[in-house]
């Protein structure tokens, strides 16, 4: 710890008054600021020219001690630690999701008057990330979108995203993109055998319908998408991806569009989470016999997988189909005690 004249402001105004400290030349960036209850302190390298903010702000000049940057934080929870209170610190996110150069992160209620602190230390730990979102709750409306506010960095928030040798454009804000589903992509891709017509009921931006393509040159995938903003982005990644000959990409609500198609698919894909169980008659209605359904499905409780594959097979039977459940695990927590579980079920008759 050492010594060092600092500015004291309220810290409802400190990311403002920081970006001009910065721009003057007068913070001392050697030092770490420091959070003192509704006070931030930034250490500073001379007062002179201090004045130029005392006309738009109300800001004390004082001496105090702060820790010296003795190199680059490791971690969100590294660098955090030396800014926010102690008793905040139960509250810093375990986990940031990348998606491009886009960085995602929940920030609790009790950490959202540091939002703009914690979107600004993100940039630093990771300098390709050219902008920061705060996730605002689950996705909502039949497009499936959801909500984030912009805490650092550029408002435009189109990005570029690769995963698994596949090139994913695409605006995160007007689109649903989960960068958790990766191993579940992987994984069903790998599953797809030669000359396998398979159907994407929600196909988004086509993370599914396009890997698979890429992996097999003999399939025919059907991507059908509702939300407009992501159709256009899965033509574009189609293109991107060069896999034209073999992705079909529809718009449209999936129920209207299999109207119109006379193909039974070997294998459907239903990335639907909070709603998929409501088109699981229209999927067996339209799988072969023997064919294999990758449910993705929400469900609470201790044990999840029981109460989904209960509730998965008395609803498969009372649409009129049998079907024998030859996979399942949790995907991911997305509440606590609320998990995206997946289930793979073949159609025996």
């Amino acid at each position: 710890m050492e010594e060092k004249i600092a500015v004291k402001v309220v810290k409802s105004k400190a990311e403002e008054v920081r970006r001009k400290l910065k721009l003057l030349g007068l913070i001392d960036n050697d030092f770490k600021p420091k959070v003192e209850e509704d006070y931030v302190f930034f250490p500073l390298k001379t007062t002179n020219g201090l004045d130029v903010l005392t006309k738009d702000y109300s800001l004390e000049v004082a001496s105090t001690f702060f820790k010296r940057r003795s190199e680059k934080a490791r971690s969100l929870r590294e660098a955090l630690v030396n800014i926010l209170p102690e008793k905040l610190h139960q509250y810093i996110p375990s986990s940031i999701d990348f998606v491009g150069d886009v960085a995602l992160i929940h920030i609790p209620e009790e950490l959202e008057s540091y939002s703009k602190e914690i979107g600004r230390v993100v940039m630093e730990i990771y300098p390709r990330v050219k902008t920061v979102l705060s996730k605002q709750g689950e996705t909502i409306g039949e497009y499936r979108i959801r909500m984030f506010n912009v805490i650092a960095g550029r408002l435009d928030t189109e990005t570029i995203h690769r995963e698994h040798g596949c090139i994913y454009k695409l605006d995160i804000m007007r689109t649903f993109f989960n960068p958790r589903m990766s191993g579940e992509r992987l994984r069903v891709a790998q599953l797809v055998k030669d000359n396998e017509d398979v159907l994407d009921m929600f196909a988004g931006i086509g993370p599914f319908s396009i890997l698979i393509a890429k992996k097999n040159s003999t399939v025919k995938v059907t991507a059908i998408e509702l939300n407009p903003d992501a159709y256009r982005y899965l033509l574009t990644n189609i293109s991107l991806n060069k896999v034209e000959d073999r992705v079909r990409a529809i718009h449209g609500d999936v129920r209207q569009v299999l109207r119109g198609i006379e193909t039974v698919y070997d294998r459907i894909i239903m990335d639907l989470p909070f709603d998929s169980l409501k088109f699981l008659g229209l999927a067996l209605s339209k799988l072969k016999k023997n064919g294999v359904i990758h449910l993705y499905h929400v469900e609470s409780g201790e044990d999840p997988i029981s109460r989904a594959s209960t509730r998965v097979a008395k609803l498969a039977e009372e649409l009129g189909y049998k079907v024998e459940l030859i996979y399942s695990r949790r995907v991911l927590e997305v509440a606590p005690l609320k998990f995206i579980i997946t289930l793979d079920l073949m159609k025996t008759n």
